[in-house]
């Protein structure tokens, strides 16, 4: 019974990691702007980021601008946008335009969507597009002047998605500081319970190990067929694939780190354990438990030798 229970123990800690792991790094996401604004500010810096931006908000000009079907104009138009968005600003507004989405976020969670609010959470580049009309101005564009207020965005998540996990984002940011001990508390109690304590900390480190292998499964399933598709069905947009992964690199590193540990421990388990064994005394014999039974065998043995040399003694004789 207590090794059934160490078992389950050991079992259930090493299930409880992942979730433990992936629980933390979305509480720490969503609690504060800081983190989140931090881990994607370097992807002002990602060309695919860029050129979704640029893409976009050269889209919207275009609909809007007078004369763009001539060449030469939208070939401004466009060197305009990339002028602002390799620009030395843009890292700036980036890091602004994440911040704001993210309250949005915080805000959805918190309180609702509210009314008459739209159905996604999205990177308002209306910033960018003002930068870029006045680019286009400075260029001589004179229907730049002329451009409507437009709000070109990229759709980041269904606000529904966001209202379905609300509660249990609530519970994974009141237990943050926790989840991490989650796990550990029946890994010890496992270890602690066993018969053979080297024989469950290997096991729980190979549970681990495998746990790990499961979360960077995960991983690569969510960023491959759960990210939020634009509102016209098309595939998810670079810049939001490299947005993820910005955000993933915290589960990534912990569960190598993890998933490294967990091997460590299971292989020095194994080699104190093939020391020990190597310099251990090989065990005496066993006794005979019936000495007078094995003194009466041997002088039989005897006998039927000697009987057997006599035997051959006569024979040659003759």
């Amino acid at each position: 019974m207590r090794g059934a229970i160490s078992a389950f123990s050991i079992m259930f800690g090493c299930a409880l990691t992942p979730f433990a792991l992936a629980g933390f790094w979305v509480a720490d996401e969503i609690s504060g702007s800081g983190r989140y604004v931090a881990d994607v500010a370097p992807t002002a810096a990602d060309p695919a980021v860029r050129d979704d931006v640029t893409d976009r908000v050269t889209a919207e000009i275009s609909r809007s601008l007078p004369g763009m079907d001539r060449p030469a104009t939208a070939d401004l138009v466009r060197r305009s946008v990339n002028a602002v968005v390799t620009g030395g600003d843009f890292p700036a507004v980036w890091a602004e335009l994440n911040r704001a989405a993210h309250r949005r976020v915080v805000s959805v969670l918190r309180d609702g969507p509210g009314r008459a609010a739209p159905e996604r959470v999205d990177l308002d580049l209306t910033p960018v597009y003002g930068m870029a009309r006045r680019e286009l101005a400075a260029a001589g564009q004179a229907g730049a002047s002329r451009l409507p207020d437009l709000h070109p965005r990229i759709e980041l998540l269904p606000v529904r998605a966001l209202l379905g996990a609300r509660t249990a984002c609530d519970w994974l940011v009141r237990l943050k500081w926790a989840l991490p001990l989650l796990p550990v508390l029946p890994l010890a109690a496992g270890v602690v319970l066993a018969g053979d304590r080297e024989e469950a900390l290997s096991g729980a480190g190979f549970g681990l190990a495998a746990s790990m292998v499961a979360l960077a499964a995960g991983l690569a399933a969510v960023r491959s067929l759960c990210l939020p598709v634009p509102a016209d069905g098309g595939p998810p947009s670079s810049a939001v694939y490299s947005i993820f992964d910005a955000l993933a690199l915290f589960p990534r590193i912990g569960l190598r780190v993890v998933f490294a540990a967990g091997l460590i421990t299971a292989g020095v388990v194994a080699i104190v354990r093939e020391h020990r064994s190597s310099r251990e005394p090989p065990p005496p014999p066993a006794p005979d438990p019936d000495p007078d039974r094995s003194e009466a065998s041997t002088l039989v043995r005897g006998g039927m030798r000697c009987s057997s040399q006599g035997s051959r003694w006569r024979h040659e004789r003759r």
